[in-house]
């Protein structure tokens, strides 16, 4: 199904933007960017009962008391708490997968959306440890996504395309959120090529990808751009349509900066591409 991410718009509160959100699609995305509410978890279930709603759950969600930078490379108990919050609301909206960001290769605060200062490193194998812990928590798929050179440095996990395709071989039972914004800067900071590294993922493993990022960008910056019809990432989702419907992979639309009716033309030229209605 084709979704858009309550990170599309710039709320304090994501039943503000879901209120918004739900005039074009059903099938909404709850993420990060908004501040915490009280009793947030039952008025999100009892809109999803209300409106008939189709919610997944990525990431920085639900928002927590004070902000920090959630790290899936960081084993500590404030990463794990956040994601037990999290998984509250997987359990109750009955959503099959939890999605979060691969993971940062330093403790770094954030400026402007960009990693600075980084602190404590972390290794890779936090990353296995974690993915150890949730699954013998709990039953959901888990799809870590990859990231990009923050900053233009090589500050996070799963960037490179070596590093996805290696975590798809070491790891078989967890899956891929792929971001194809992400990949975009990633092709051209590590200068290999963005679309044989696209095919490559989507012949290859395509039975691994459980949802796809959309947003556009000028391959230096994560700039959250709207998909249009000349759009790159059009065009591939186009090339790969059966697989995406043959695998019921979800398309999230995450631009941001954009009217109503901007994502709502987005959302309709994609759900054309894929040919199912919302």
């Amino acid at each position: 199904m084709v979704c858009i991410s309550s990170a599309c718009l710039k709320t304090d509160n994501i039943l503000d933007s879901v209120d918004k959100l739900k005039s074009i699609t059903k099938n909404i995305e709850l993420s990060g960017g908004s501040k915490k509410k009280d009793a947030l978890f039952s008025k999100i279930i009892r809109k999803n009962e209300e409106d008939s709603l189709n919610f997944l759950v990525h990431s920085y969600f639900p928002p927590p008391e004070k902000d920090f930078v959630l790290n899936f490379a960081d084993t500590s108990s404030k990463t794990r708490n956040f994601i037990i919050d999290s998984m509250k609301y997987i359990d109750a909206l009955d959503i099959p997968y939890y999605s979060i960001h691969a993971g940062f290769k330093q403790d770094f605060s954030i400026e402007n959306e960009l990693l600075v200062n980084g602190i404590n490193s972390f290794p890779l194998e936090n990353i296995y440890e974690n993915i150890k812990w949730y699954k013998a928590n709990y039953s959901q798929k888990l799809a870590l996504e990859n990231l990009f050179p923050n900053s233009q440095k090589d500050s996070c996990f799963l960037s490179h395309i070596d590093d996805i395709v290696n975590f798809l071989e070491l790891d078989k039972s967890t899956f891929l959120l792929l971001d194809l914004g992400h990949l975009k800067i990633s092709a051209k900071y590590y200068n290999f090529n963005y679309l044989k590294a696209v095919n490559l993922l989507f012949e290859k493993y395509i039975d691994r990808i459980i949802e796809i990022h959309l947003s556009e960008n000028d391959s230096f910056s994560d700039e959250h751009k709207i998909i249009q019809s000349d759009s790159i990432q059009y065009m591939i989702i186009e090339k790969f349509k059966n697989e995406i419907v043959k695998y019921n992979i979800n398309l999230v639309i995450e631009a941001r900066g954009y009217s109503l009716s901007e994502l709502k033309i987005c959302y309709e030229l994609l759900n054309q591409i894929i040919g199912i209605e919302k």
